[in-house]
């Protein structure tokens, strides 16, 4: 499965100069822990940072910025952290554990962001691969049961049990 197709949720935008009070609403109603932050530019809106979650928490909460005055472009992290759409589970987790983050947005081929997908998704893609695992090894084993079952190589005999020797 690719990065893409593991992004639970596309990209919510917010502009800059939106309240913190209006951006953890925006988040809240559209259930994603990351805004990319934007402002107008000649040719359209244009990403100038990201906020999540926890910068609400660490950055406007503890230092008691006042949520309906102070405007998200305050808070937001200018350096804009990507992996590429066709990237491995792996090279996304190494990239979050080296920049200490839980969420990455996703660009494809051309440059442009496509989604964000969080360390949920990618446990969630991980386990679901441990899974199929599992269930392969389960087959087989049932498999090797049944073969076990079916004729013993021994003697011939067509049992569960196991004859003496």
């Amino acid at each position: 499965m690719s990065i893409e197709g593991m992004c639970a949720h596309g990209i919510v935008t917010a502009d800059r100069s939106r309240t913190l009070q209006e951006c953890a609403m925006l988040m809240g109603q559209n259930h994603v822990g990351l805004l990319l932050v934007t402002e107008e530019a000649p040719g359209g809106p244009e990403a100038v940072g990201v906020v999540t979650d926890r910068d609400f928490v660490v950055e406007a909460l503890a230092r008691g910025m006042p949520a309906g005055e102070t405007a998200i472009g305050e808070i937001a992290v200018k350096r804009l952290l990507t992996v590429q759409s066709d990237a491995s589970i792996e090279d996304a987790i190494q990239v979050m554990k080296k920049e200490g983050v839980r969420r990455l947005l996703v660009a494809a081929g051309d440059g442009h962001l496509v989604g964000v997908v969080s360390m949920d998704d990618l446990i969630d893609a991980l386990a679901g691969e441990v899974l199929g695992i599992v269930q392969a090894i389960r087959g087989g084993i049932t498999r090797e049961a049944a073969a076990i079952r079916t004729s013993c190589v021994l003697c011939g005999e067509r049992s569960v049990r196991m004859p003496k020797l």
